[in-house]
């Protein structure tokens, strides 16, 4: 440092008499060392940056077509009310202010630009405060001041009230209407739905449970009646006695042929809506013969809840068997009695039965013969459950026997006791027997027993495992065996899961009891030989709008044959009209949960009603043909007439620490906004060696510098 000084001074004064020339020359030759000295010894610089994060607002917007009802003639209706709050002082002034985000929600939630005038209110559904949970859960975490909910409040999903409203920022609501005097109730009937269950069996009674809601009926008598494939089956009376109320009635109807059945109720009122008119729907009647066989080697809890399961399917019909002391199989009734009647293993016997459920029996209980004929009865196309427990999968002998070329499990399987988790494995969470309905339950209460085994078939899927001293080892194991299919259960404490039902209104063991004995039983179309094809739709009923999926599989009579490449697909519409559509190839999966070729091809309803689709072409020289049927209703509307839901609105805004605003107050709620303005700070490092203002400073320096000693004559 000194000597550079030293050399501009000496440099400076060298040659140079005037002290005025030697002053310029020095502070130009100064401030370059200078500019070189920072650029060297402080290459770059620290710079702390400080920024505040705007905060959020959601605005949440009713798009129900109940925002377009005109339930008062005298007031703007609710969605123009809507366009107006996007319009006003406050709103205006929150642009600048906050990052605001808008919602529209009717059965589903979506953002858009706050472009309102350009919305469509048009929801079929209004799910306010599942919108509201939707949108708080979204911006969690982040710095959300509130939501500001534009909505009439007339929630159509049946929640009480606003205490399923989850924590976070407070709501503030918006009247969007003036309380009025309700005008004389037009009299009306809406349908509230139809139950039925989608499957019934030949010769079994089926129940159907129609309800009806009635605006305006009060001391009115309407008659309901009930259709099948364009006959009437039966009529009974409603009545209501009030001028809002929802009354049922029930019809029992049964089937004596398998197939699709076409069903429709009619209610032939002038007070009855389009949806009460006429509603059809599907029931799959299935062939007789689901009678499930169970056999437990003693009576306990796996015994008594898996009995009430499989009873409780009115598709099954369930025939009980306990092992007593003596070796006797004795036949219990429903009640838990026993009852006349002996377990047969034979072919004849078994031919009669779906599903045949072993539960535990000890090895001297199953002969060689009664094992032959199990087996024979699953390559026929039967379904077999193997139950664990410390007798059956903890012995040699079955698997030495006949039973062994059909087990899905290596055994012996040594039986343990403790406290062992489980969990569905990717493979189950596709299955039929875990997926429909499995994939909401995230925690099974750990079992108390395993049957510990560390091999399956190599056909075989593991749908579920269990943790045994650290390590995975199968618990619910599936597998094909010829026609049919056989699944263990290596623990006799699934019971456990019936005692952990929650809030749903069926608990997770007598789910995976139902949805196993439907995988279970042989399909008719299973035990075809021959080239076919299978047609089905996802489900059988839509709403008019989507665009169901028809899908197609093709079964050729030679394994590996070549598919074609597309198929043809006919439609009939309910007016007996009929459109052609291709379906093109495409990759399905099976009900077994695999991918497999096949074919799929949207459609498109445009009226309500029973749609018919068939598919025909020529295997190996026959034609195959099949067909399915599916069902198109009107959406329901939600033009009722009612009023805003105060109530609701009121509920939801002080459950949640917000506001409801009237008209006159619509601008007040920024004042009650209280949340901290969040900052965040960062550290940026600058470059000074190459900054280019240095570096063009330090260029100008030099060239300043050589200019004044070349107008000087100097060197």
């Amino acid at each position: 440092m000194v000597l550079a000084v030293a050399a501009v001074g000496w440099s400076s004064v060298r040659g140079v008499r005037s002290r005025r020339r030697i002053a310029a020359l020095g502070i130009l030759r100064a401030l370059m060392l200078a500019v070189l000295l920072l650029m060297l010894f402080q290459p770059q610089r620290r710079i702390d940056e400080v920024a505040t994060l705007r905060p959020q607002l959601a605005v949440l917007v009713d798009g129900s077509e109940s925002m377009s009802d005109p339930a008062d003639d005298k007031q703007p209706r609710r969605a123009q009310r809507v366009i107006e709050w996007f319009g006003s002082k406050s709103v205006g002034q929150a642009k600048n202010d906050f990052d605001l985000r808008v919602f529209r929600f009717d059965g589903t939630l979506t953002e858009l630009p706050p472009n309102v005038r350009e919305w469509s209110f048009n929801g079929a559904a209004s799910h306010v405060l599942e919108a509201v949970n939707q949108v708080r859960e979204r911006f969690r975490g982040q710095p959300l001041a509130a939501v500001l909910l534009l909505s009439d409040g007339l929630d159509t999903t049946g929640a009480p009230d606003a205490r399923t409203v989850s924590g976070g920022a407070p709501v503030f609501a918006f009247e969007l209407e003036k309380p009025f005097a309700r005008k004389q109730q037009a009299k009306r009937i809406s349908l509230a739905g139809v139950d039925y269950p989608p499957r019934a069996a030949v010769g079994w009674n089926t129940e159907i449970r129609v309800s009806l809601v009635g605006s305006g009926m009060g001391g009115q008598t309407v008659s309901v009646e009930l259709w099948q494939d364009g006959h009437k089956l039966a009529e009974k009376p409603v009545a209501f006695n009030e001028d809002e109320q929802t009354r049922s009635v029930a019809f029992a109807v049964s089937c004596d042929k398998p197939g699709t059945v076409k069903y429709e109720t009619r209610v032939s009122d002038p007070a009855a809506d389009k949806s009460a008119r006429s509603h059809p729907f599907l029931i799959e009647v299935m062939e007789p013969g689901n009678r499930v066989l169970y056999v437990q080697n003693a009576l306990g809890f796996d015994f008594k809840f898996l009995r009430k399961a499989i009873a409780g399917d009115r598709n099954l019909k369930l025939s009980a068997f306990v092992r007593w002391a003596d070796g006797r199989l004795a036949q219990l009734d429903n009640s838990g009695s026993q009852a006349d009647g002996a377990a047969d293993f034979s072919p004849k016997a078994l031919a009669n039965c779906a599903v045949v459920i072993l539960g535990d029996l000890a090895p001297e209980a199953l002969t060689a013969e009664n094992a032959g004929a199990l087996r024979d009865f699953v390559d026929r196309g039967g379904g077999l459950v193997l139950l664990g427990g410390p007798n059956l999968f903890a012995s040699r002998e079955l698997a030495a026997g006949p039973l062994a070329a059909a087990l899905p499990v290596g055994l012996p399987a040594p039986y343990r006791e403790g406290k062992f988790p489980v969990r569905i494995t990717e493979a189950g969470l596709h299955h039929p027997v875990f997926g429909p309905l499995f994939a909401e339950v995230k925690d099974f209460p750990p079992l108390l027993t395993c049957n510990v085994t560390a091999t399956v078939g190599p056909t075989a899927e593991m749908l579920m495992q269990t943790d045994v001293a650290g390590s995975e080892h199968p618990l619910v194991v599936a597998m094909r065996f010829g026609q049919g299919r056989v699944v263990a259960v290596l623990t006799d404490t699934l019971w456990r899961w019936r005692l952990s039902a929650g809030g749903r209104d069926r608990s997770p063991y007598d789910t995976f009891w139902i949805q196993l004995m439907d995988w279970l039983i042989p399909k008719e179309q299973d035990r075809q030989n021959g080239g076919r094809i299978e047609l089905f739709t996802e489900r059988t009923n839509y709403l008019l709008g989507e665009r169901p999926e028809v899908r197609a599989i093709v079964r050729t009579p030679v394994s590996g044959a070549p598919l074609p490449a597309t198929l043809p697909l006919r439609i009939r519409t309910p007016d007996d009209k009929v459109f052609d559509y291709v379906l093109k190839a495409s990759t399905l999966q099976t009900p077994g949960g695999k991918p497999v070729n096949g074919y799929r091809a949207e459609v498109e309803p445009n009226m309500p009603g029973v749609f018919a689709a068939q598919s025909s072409i020529t295997l190996d020289g026959t034609e195959a043909t099949n067909d399915t049927r599916f069902v198109v209703n009107r959406p329901p509307t939600e033009t009722t007439g009612k009023p805003i839901n105060r109530d609701l609105l009121q509920h939801i805004a002080d459950a949640t620490g917000g506001r409801f605003y009237p008209f006159e107050d619509w601008d007040a709620w920024p004042r009650d906004l209280h949340f901290i303005q969040q900052q965040f700070s960062r550290v940026r490092l600058e470059d000074l060696w190459n900054n280019p203002a240095l570096v063009g400073f330090l260029l100008l320096l030099v060239a300043a510098e050589w200019i004044v000693r070349k107008s000087w004559n100097l060197p």
